[in-house]
């Protein structure tokens, strides 16, 4: 009955290459942001729309860039 509650994770293909090689229909991380800087950038444009529209407090949006800055996608 739970199973339904528990999610999925389906990551998104990191190259344009590797997308293509397993016929996955989502843009890769490469072809969303181009670099790591792209990607710190849309999560900075993103908490940003969230602080704006009180879904997520400033301290929080702190938190979660700095994790994006820290993190190892597109590196």
């Amino acid at each position: 009955d739970l199973c339904g509650l528990s999610g999925s994770f389906f990551p998104f293909s990191k190259t344009r290459s590797e997308r293509l090689e397993n016929n996955a229909p989502r843009l890769s991380l490469e072809e969303r942001y181009s670099n790591h800087a792209g990607f710190v950038e849309a999560v900075q444009d993103a908490t940003r729309d969230a602080v704006e529209r009180r879904h997520l407090l400033e301290e929080d949006a702190r938190v979660i860039i700095r994790m994006a800055e820290e993190s190892d996608i597109l590196r």
